[in-house]
Order: structure tokens, then sequence, then C-alpha cells
């Protein structure tokens, strides 16, 4: 009974549930992650990213701070150093433009899980920008 009390709470603040109005979602600090030192590196081999991310916490959405680095060959998320709950990817779009993909999942008492996923395109040397949240769900 105690993680159905909780449920509704941190689905609404995510804006998971059908009654949250796409203004809340819209205010809500925690669904702009904030990238900086963007750089890309490329060899015949394949091309190398690094970035760091930072999430604001709410009430409850936990902030994050990672450094994410990885390369084009590795379609899969990856974990970022310094926070294994955030883990990204970067695939080749249009020269230069590159899709960015990140993902932040955390846990709440009562076994709930939470994931969400933030997605954007940006040009290759665009040190700073803002990744929405486009993609959000839990499982409890």
């Amino acid at each position: 009974m105690q993680l159905l009390n909780y449920l509704p709470v941190a689905l609404t603040t995510l804006g998971l549930t059908a009654s949250a109005s796409p203004l809340r979602r819209a205010d809500s600090p925690a669904l702009t992650w904030h990238v900086s030192n963007f750089t890309t590196g490329c060899s015949p081999a394949a091309c190398t990213y690094t970035f760091n991310i930072y999430g604001v916490a709410t009430a409850n959405t936990p902030g994050f701070n990672a450094t994410c680095t990885g390369n084009s060959n590795n379609t899969a998320l990856t974990a970022c150093g310094g926070n294994p709950q955030v883990q990204s990817r970067i695939q080749p779009a249009t020269y230069p433009e590159w899709n960015i993909r990140v993902e932040h999942a955390w846990t709440l008492p009562g076994d709930m899980e939470f994931y969400a996923y933030g997605e954007t395109n940006v040009t290759s040397p665009t040190p700073r920008f803002t990744i929405p949240v486009t993609e959000e769900y839990g499982v409890a």
C-alpha cells in the first residue's frame, strides 16, 4: 500500500500521468538537461565524443552531473563517468550534425524505477546546448 501512495506523486512530477498538463511539464526544470564542453574528433575508424551533462534536481527527480565519452561505432547507450545512472550515445547525422541521446535512470524506495530520455541534434563545434527530455516512464 505504501508504494501506491508514492507512485502518483512521482509520476505527476515527471509528467507521466494523463492528468499532467503540458504547462506543468514545460515548467519542470528537470526536463531540460544542460550540456557543456561538447567536443568531437574523427579518424578513419570512428568519431569520438566528450561532453559534460547536468540535470537539475526536483522534489521527485534526483539531479545529476556526469562526463560522457564514447565513439560513433557504439550504437548502444554507454555509461557516463561520474554517475552510473546516466548513459549516452552519439550518432552522426548529416555532416556536421550529430544526434545525441542520453538516459537518466533512478530508483526510489519500494523498488520504483524511473527513466528519462533526452535527444537532440547538434552541430559539431557547438560547445554548449540543452537536451530536452523527450520520453519518460516509471516501473513500480
